[in-house]
């Protein structure tokens, strides 16, 4: 079997917001809860325990390996599916950052390709996207090459000269 050349899991930066959003929920319950009854205070940290428990529930239960040969997609927790696509057939490969993305430099790689069971593969929230974009590119490339693989457009899709 081949050695894993990139190992992706979803960043703890695509996050972020919830986090925001929690600790807002929680500051409105002890504000609520010290308006009625104190002892209840500690109700507030339980939208930010909740969006942690979440987080790591998410990260723990999806994974994107990258081999010299193909792209292994790994989700579930208690059930696991697995995907693959092999690296001669993806035909196009795209980059998404927002700006919390670039500044926190995670983002969204998006691949299309001729696989028959996921032709559209989202890979979510990774750290460092960018590199792993150009290191997909450089292992597709490679990989038509050993495989002799040239991609046809179909007649449809040309534009008329």
């Amino acid at each position: 079997m081949d050695s894993i050349i990139s190992e992706r899991r979803i960043s703890d930066k695509a996050f972020l917001g919830q986090y925001v959003l929690a600790v807002g929920a929680g500051i409105g319950i002890a504000v609520g809860c010290f308006m009625m009854m104190a002892i209840l205070a500690p109700l507030a940290v339980l939208p930010v325990v909740a969006v942690f428990l979440h987080s790591r529930l998410v990260r723990a239960g999806n994974s994107y390996r990258l081999y010299g040969d193909r792209l292994e997609i790994e989700a579930g927790l208690l059930s696991r599916k697995i995907e693959n696509i092999e690296l001669f057939r993806i035909r196009d490969v795209g980059l998404r950052q927002g700006l919390l993305g670039r500044m926190g430099d995670f983002g969204d790689v998006y691949i299309h390709s001729t696989d028959s069971s996921t032709p559209d593969l989202h890979v979510r929230a990774i750290d460092n996207p960018r590199g792993f974009y150009q290191e997909l590119r450089t292992l597709v490339t490679q990989s038509r090459a050993g495989t002799r693989t040239v991609i046809m457009e179909n007649a449809d899709s040309l534009p008329e000269p």
